[in-house]
C-alpha cells in the first residue's frame, strides 16, 4: 500500500489553514480576558492594593515586633518611620492610580478654559 505524500504547496496551504484557525482560537481567547479585565479592573487593583498594603503591613510589624534595631552603625538612634517605607514602596503604584484619577479632570479644566478663552463673554468696555 503506498502512502500518498503531499507536495509542498499542500503542505503550505495547511500550515496556513492551521495558523488561521489558532489565529482565531487566540484571537477568541485575548477577547474574552479583555471582556474579564473590563469587567473586573476595579476589584483586581483594589485587591491588588490591598494585598500590597497587607504585606507591607505584616513585615513592618514582625520587624517592629522581633525586636531588631537599625543600628548598623553604634551612633545612629533614629528609625525609619515605617509608614514613609510602605508609601515609598507603594509610590508607583499609588502615582498611577491618582494619575488616573485626575487626568480626567484635568483635561475637563484645560478644555473649560480653553472654550472659555475663545468663546467667553465679551467684555464691556468701562468709559
Amino acid at each position: 500500500m503506498s502512502t500518498y505524500k503531499l507536495t509542498p504547496i499542500e503542505e503550505l496551504r495547511l500550515e496556513k489553514k492551521r495558523l488561521r484557525e489558532e489565529r482565531t482560537i487566540a484571537s477568541q481567547r485575548l477577547s474574552y480576558e479583555l471582556q474579564y479585565l473590563n469587567d473586573n479592573w476595579g476589584t483586581m487593583l483594589t485587591k491588588g492594593i490591598a494585598s500590597s498594603v497587607k504585606t507591607k503591613l505584616a513585615e513592618t510589624v514582625d520587624h517592629l515586633s522581633s525586636g531588631s534595631s537599625f543600628s548598623v552603625t553604634p551612633f545612629v538612634t533614629k528609625r525609619a518611620n515605617p509608614w514613609l517605607n510602605l508609601a515609598l514602596s507603594n509610590l508607583p503604584l499609588i502615582g498611577s492610580v491618582s494619575w488616573k484619577v485626575a487626568k480626567p479632570a484635568l483635561i475637563a479644566f484645560a478644555i473649560r478654559k480653553a472654550s472659555s478663552m475663545l468663546f467667553g463673554r465679551k467684555r464691556k468696555k468701562i468709559k
